[in-house]
């Protein structure tokens, strides 16, 4: 493959100067796409009403976004070899905020439904090489701070979602949560175009393996729907099953496209490096009980503790509120110290705060629940850079966007995978202890203890993330000591 690699010398200069510039411009557009992921929910009532429709077809306006964004980030990060990195961020940003305008000003439901599919193909662009661009802006010294601000937006954007999505529908009108997307889409575009001057290496021909992208597609969204049929009751019907059956069938033709493409859309030797897929597969292990617990708070707080819709918001931003405070300095000291174990330490305080949290929802103890989330935020923070640092220089330069995309599928999968648990293991606890209703009507003693069983046994997850990091880092002491002794060669 011919690749024409443009000069770095100016990156230092260039690049390293305006490093906290570019940062902001990709934290806020991160931050606004996963705040359109999360915030539209609590519209989701209202529009329904305005556009007189049942509950079933205005949900797509939520699942056609997620389903668009997850399942194009790997195609996107081998689209980022052709065009680049910064030029696809940019071209994502514009359709975006392009999209986000439609949306607003949407005659129909199905118009609706169609901007928000294309919005989520723009945030699938930016979000893919996010993380990449983080990463090659910032010198090897400050790249544990950076990541660790990068890997709170999702978290404070997922949360902070509904909350402020409530205030907009209130005082302006559901149509303003995307309209206020393009004012600041127009200030972010110009600060791109002015300072986002990255220099790359790119290739001169995109090689395009579009059977792969499309069996990823299928199987990605295929799997995503799956889990939220789960989520919606345990009893199988016919598109559970479909959905089940076309995800696994078009993953096996997907990996077998994959492993006889002379130019495939995933190298999926990638996967044999364990330095990379040791830190994938821990992350994935910490987001699936972080989902659990997001998805089944709500149902406590307000089913147990009574409290309203708002106030399990405000209650909720707690976690990412600590973890925001948490993450930089984490990351300042593992810039500093590079202690290997950073990461397995992060996981384990986490664990730490599911263990209090767990007591707390058992004993009905507000003050030990917010002291749970105090610790959890605290332990998330501690993880984020790391892990996000150990990911990305796992691979070569060239394949940071590769590693940025993996990243944020296996991300945003996981968390699908923990909506789709917690409704299945809290189903079978309530049935379990013979109720079967809705779950508001379980009764608080009943609801208290199942979700507060749930949540202990979930911390299990917690355990086998630090366990993944420390084999990570383990494996990576025994190969360097190798390299040293002239014994093997690298496998980075």
């Amino acid at each position: 493959m011919q690749h024409s690699i443009q000069q770095r010398e100016g990156i230092p200069e260039l690049v390293y100067r305006n490093r906290y510039v570019i940062l902001g411009i990709i934290l806020l557009g991160s931050f606004m796409a996963t705040l359109d992921s999360s915030m539209v929910n609590i519209a989701l009532p209202t529009i329904t009403i305005d556009y007189n429709v049942g509950l079933a077809e205005s949900q797509w306006t939520i699942t056609g976004y997620l389903l668009s964004m997850t399942g194009l980030f790997i195609f996107f990060g081998k689209l980022s070899e052709f065009t680049g990195k910064v030029k696809l961020f940019i071209i994502g940003w514009a359709i975006f905020t392009v999209s986000s305008l439609a949306c607003g000003i949407a005659p129909g439901l199905y118009e609706l439904i169609v901007f928000r599919i294309v919005q989520g193909i723009g945030a699938s662009m930016l979000s893919a090489v996010g993380g990449a661009l983080i990463f090659e802006a910032f010198p090897p010294q400050e790249r544990g701070k950076a990541m660790g601000l990068f890997g709170v937006v999702f978290g404070i954007g997922a949360v902070v979602g509904p909350a402020l999505g409530g205030f907009i529908v209130d005082g302006l009108g559901w149509q303003y949560i995307f309209l206020i997307n393009v004012p600041i889409g127009v200030v972010l575009l110009a600060c791109a175009f002015k300072y986002m001057k990255i220099p790359e290496m790119t290739v001169n021909r995109l090689d395009m393996d579009w059977i792969g992208a499309v069996t990823l597609c299928i199987s990605i969204v295929s799997l995503m729907l799956f889990c939220s049929e789960v989520a919606n009751g345990l009893t199988m019907t016919m598109p559970m099953a479909a959905y089940a059956v076309t995800s696994v069938l078009s993953f096996i033709i997907f990996l077998y496209r994959e492993s006889t493409c002379k130019k495939p859309l995933l190298d999926l030797s990638i996967f044999r490096n364990r330095l990379f897929t040791l830190p994938i597969l821990s992350g994935l292990l910490l987001f699936m009980p972080i989902s659990i617990s997001n998805t089944l708070s709500p149902f406590y707080f307000e089913g147990v503790m009574g409290y309203t819709a708002s106030q399990v918001g405000l209650i909720l931003i707690v976690v990412p509120l600590f973890m925001m405070f948490s993450a930089p300095v984490s990351g300042i000291l593992y810039d500093k110290y590079h202690w290997k174990y950073s990461a397995a330490a992060g996981a384990l305080v986490y664990f730490l705060g599911f263990v209090v949290f767990g007591y707390g929802l058992l004993t009905i103890n507000f003050w030990i629940i917010i002291a749970a989330f105090i610790i959890r935020g605290i332990g998330g923070g501690i993880f984020s850079s790391p892990n996000s640092i150990e990911t990305m220089s796992a691979l070569p330069r060239e394949k940071t966007a590769t590693a940025s995309s993996v990243s944020s599928t296996i991300t945003f999968l996981s968390i699908m995978l923990g909506v789709a648990l917690s409704s299945t293991f809290l189903t079978l606890d309530l049935n379990a202890s013979g109720y079967v209703g809705p779950i508001f009507l379980a009764g608080s003693s009943l609801l208290a203890n199942s979700i507060g069983v749930i949540t202990l046994g979930a911390g299990a997850f917690l355990i086998a993330s630090s366990a993944a990091s420390v084999l990570r880092n383990t494996m990576f002491a025994h190969t360097a000591h190798a390299e040293a002794a002239g014994e093997t060669k690298p496998i980075i």
